[in-house]
């Protein structure tokens, strides 16, 4: 039976994480590890020299004061002897889509697990309650017994499920994400401010984009890569700088 590396960013309690192991417990081995408290945002964030606590909650379930990339980490080189055959990372509550992968401690988890040579979903689910991830667990169970069997090593998905019923599913690019940030400074005495990141978000929707596979109630695959080398910029690079 394969063996599961279950993890997120909610937390070990968030309800996406909750019902998708259960959802995967019925046809594979899971093996969780969890973040105790919130890491949204985290990235791919990793805690170094610094001792992270690790709390066996039941057998093949822990979850750190760590991160994501922790959560991985510590799995692969510590807490279990056998080999991983996939990583899977949420359900994350809220979407992960166009440059959302950058600040995504959900999508983070998943290319940790890529460097280590192992195949990695990340599973999102677009909604507006949170409050029920069944289809959503169901479909990503599917994926990743589809994965499984194609047998590829290193493949990193990136999943964004709508809600309710799922009209089918499309492969995708990264959409353009829009963010319009600001600054709220909210007090500051003896040269001591306190400031709030805020903002608000919007997309643009174009053709084969991430984006618009949810908004057309599709789910989106978008395979994603570590290698982040501008390739067509080498020579461009090259002919600026050469003397």
């Amino acid at each position: 039976m394969a063996l599961i590396l279950l993890t997120n960013d909610d937390g070990y309690d968030a309800l996406g994480f909750q019902t998708l192991y259960k959802e995967l417990k019925k046809d594979f081995q899971v093996f969780a590890v969890a973040p105790r408290c919130q890491q949204s945002g985290a990235s791919h964030s990793l805690t170094l020299r610094h001792p992270i606590r690790v709390e066996k909650i039941r057998d093949g379930f822990y979850t750190i004061d760590g991160t994501p990339t922790d959560c991985v980490l510590l799995a692969y080189h510590d807490l279990t002897s056998t080999p991983i055959d996939i990583v899977v990372s949420g359900i994350n509550h809220g979407p992960n889509m166009g440059s959302d992968v950058f600040y995504s401690g959900t999508v983070a988890a998943a290319l940790q697990g890529a460097t280590l040579g192992i195949s990695a979903i990340a599973s999102s689910l677009i909604s507006k309650e949170y409050n029920n991830f069944a289809h959503a667990a169901k479909y990503t169970k599917d994926l990743v017994n589809r994965v499984l069997t194609a047998g590829v090593r290193s493949l990193i998905l990136n999943v964004n499920i709508p809600e309710g019923k799922v009209k089918g599913e499309t492969i995708t690019k990264m959409g353009k994400r829009i963010y319009q940030d600001k600054v709220i400074r909210n007090s500051e005495k003896d040269n001591v401010m306190y400031s709030v990141i805020n903002g608000t978000l919007s997309h643009k929707v174009a053709t084969d984009t991430d984006f618009k596979a949810v908004d057309d109630g599709l789910v989106s695959i978008t395979p994603l890569k570590l290698d982040l080398t501008d390739y067509d910029g080498i020579k461009a690079l090259r002919n600026h700088l050469k003397k």
